[in-house]
């Protein structure tokens, strides 16, 4: 890649990008993900009602295997099976907070921010729903800065971008270390303006030839 990475290894950076993907590249876009700490604050609650629930079908199965009077599944007559209700009947009402916690994992994968080789994307895609995309080309970024706010943040090495383009700011919020993603702008942005000036320079040498060229057949 032309731009090389600036992350440097370390535990929470290597848990953070290479499981759960708070940070790739591909074919030259960086894309970013809020950090899993935000993904925690959104599912944290149907996950802990599964967890309770499949703790209480632990606690019934260890019931009914010291209970000699019943059993997980009785069979009193031939051919004739009895389950435990309470025992099976969990599954069912799991499904819903299930659904809740996928929800809620599968919003915060598509909430993403990417870097390109000439523009920044901030994109927003509900599940099920609208998708919302704010873009601004590199050289028209006026300033970037970032801010890491509360203990969280600062002991999780999260926070927000904030970008400023034209008259408008964007926010690449609550990113894997802010400092490395206002760089990897930066960077971009050096490279993109110094492309564009290479590309009028050379567009005026080209016009320049064309004219001295025109002055020459005019002289003959």
């Amino acid at each position: 890649s032309a731009f090389p990475s600036i992350y440097k290894p370390n535990l929470l950076k290597i848990m953070g990008a290479n499981i759960l993907n708070l940070r790739y590249e591909d074919s030259g876009t960086i894309t970013y993900r809020k950090h899993w700490f935000v993904l925690f604050q959104q599912a944290w609650l149907p996950v802990v009602i599964l967890l309770g629930m499949l703790g209480i079908m632990f606690v019934r199965a260890i019931n009914l295997a010291g209970d000699p009077s019943n059993a997980l599944i009785e069979n009193p007559e031939v051919g004739t099976f009895l389950l435990d209700t309470i025992f099976f009947s969990i599954p069912f009402f799991m499904i819903p907070f299930l659904l809740w916690a996928l929800y809620q994992f599968v919003d915060w994968r598509n909430d993403i921010f990417q870097v390109t080789s000439d523009q920044i994307l901030d994109i927003d895609r509900k599940p099920f729903g609208t998708e919302e995309r704010r873009v601004a080309p590199l050289e028209n970024i006026l300033s970037t800065e970032y801010k890491r706010i509360g203990l969280m943040g600062n002991l999780f090495n999260y926070g927000t971008v904030y970008i400023t383009v034209g008259g408008m700011q964007l926010a690449f919020e609550d990113v894997l270390d802010p400092a490395s993603v206002q760089q990897d702008i930066d960077q971009r942005r050096v490279a993109r303006m110094a492309k564009t000036k290479e590309v009028q320079a050379s567009a005026e040498r080209e016009r320049m030839a064309e004219w001295l060229a025109t002055y020459h057949r005019n002289a003959e």
